[in-house]
């Protein structure tokens, strides 16, 4: 791996020494200055392990990266994150740099609460239904997402909503505002579901995960 020592002041006069023995087939490297690196064609990249974090009751995260065997060392660049596999739960693809295989990370964590997967299609509004908002109401609690899929560094997740209600087992009005502005109502939704929603027509279609 590599050691990074940081001198005060630190600029193009800066140098540090060595500070141990260099194990060069472990692709450990040592400069004088960090300056140095680029005309000397080292740099770090593919020496950072991915990371993956679960989150623990909404209130902390937990590194998960060694049990998940998702702390790959290969110079990832770009994630996707989405039902994969349409199971209900979040998956990941992730792409490295120089190319070589895409990986699929797919979760198998345990979870016994409820959720649905909402995929919309405009009609007036664009097909994707980027910018809508969704709005489930389950008793007293009111659940807000907005349809704007993420774009990281060469990847861009799908255009769905993966919702969790808990332990909610009926979704008792689900709110869609349009892009364009028009907003549609449909009442008693089973939770566990693939929804489609068509844009102005009646009713929806699911499938159970």
């Amino acid at each position: 791996m590599w050691r990074a020592v940081v001198s005060q002041p630190l600029d193009r006069s800066s140098e540090t020494q060595q500070l141990g023995e260099i194990d060069a087939a472990a692709g450990e490297f040592w400069v004088r200055s960090v300056f140095q690196m680029p005309q000397l064609g080292h740099n770090l990249s593919a020496f950072e392990a991915n990371r993956l974090f679960m989150n623990v009751d909404g209130q902390r995260f937990l590194d998960a990266s060694f049990a998940s065997q998702a702390n790959i060392d290969s110079d990832s660049r770009s994630v996707i994150a989405g039902d994969l596999n349409a199971d209900g739960d979040v998956d990941l693809l992730i792409g490295s740099v120089g190319g070589g295989p895409l990986r699929m990370f797919l979760n198998r964590i345990p979870n016994e609460n409820h959720k649905v997967r909402i995929e919309l299609q405009g009609t007036v509004s664009n097909r994707t239904a980027i910018g809508a908002r969704v709005v489930l109401h389950c008793g007293a609690r009111a659940i807000t997402r907005d349809l704007f899929p993420a774009n990281g560094f060469m990847g861009q997740s799908p255009a769905e909503l993966l919702v969790g209600v808990g332990q909610a087992t009926i979704i008792d009005r689900l709110t869609i505002r349009w892009p364009n502005g028009e907003v549609q109502e449909l009442e008693d939704l089973a939770v566990d579901q693939n929804i489609q929603i068509v844009e102005g027509r009646e009713g929806y279609h699911s499938v159970s995960f």
